[in-house]
């Protein structure tokens, strides 16, 4: 009986400390914050041209925006880190959606979650006679929502 009462005690003793959280990794505690924030859109249609890709997203469920991101992105060197990364979306109930990630309140990379079969309806091309204006840009401009 004894024996059974100690298993029992030590066991919600454990319990009970693995829920404990040390004061130092207190969540609340502003030097804990992370200096990285993201916004998720989703999105409607993607305009492929030459230098560029057209992105028309959802804005807040009421309307529709235009961003213009750049191909050259996709390429990094030393100097210059990578601002898009594209992630392949596989058929299923998820649509595609596009993550703007800040870091310090500034943008720092662009995900674009797609279906990578530019066959899918989300595809779309620009008129090849045209030039797409921001192409050659270095910054994402402010999401509107």
């Amino acid at each position: 009986m004894k024996q059974l009462l100690c298993a029992i005690a030590v066991t919600i003793a454990a319990i009970t400390a693995s829920f404990a959280v040390p004061v130092a990794y207190n969540e609340t505690s502003e030097k804990n914050w992370s200096e990285l924030s993201y916004i998720q859109v989703p999105i409607y249609k993607i305009l492929d041209s030459k230098d560029a890709y057209v992105i028309i997203y959802a804005k807040n469920k009421v309307g529709v925006g235009k961003t213009v991101i750049p191909k050259k992105w996709n390429k990094s060197d030393p100097e210059n880190p990578r601002k898009l990364q594209i992630r392949e979306l596989k058929a299923g109930k998820v649509k595609p959606f596009m993550t703007v990630i800040k870091k310090s309140g500034e943008f720092h990379k662009v995900i674009l979650t797609i279906p990578v079969d530019k066959k899918n309806s989300t595809w779309g091309v620009v008129d090849y006679r045209k030039s797409v204006e921001g192409s050659d840009k270095d910054t994402l401009e402010e999401i509107e929502l």
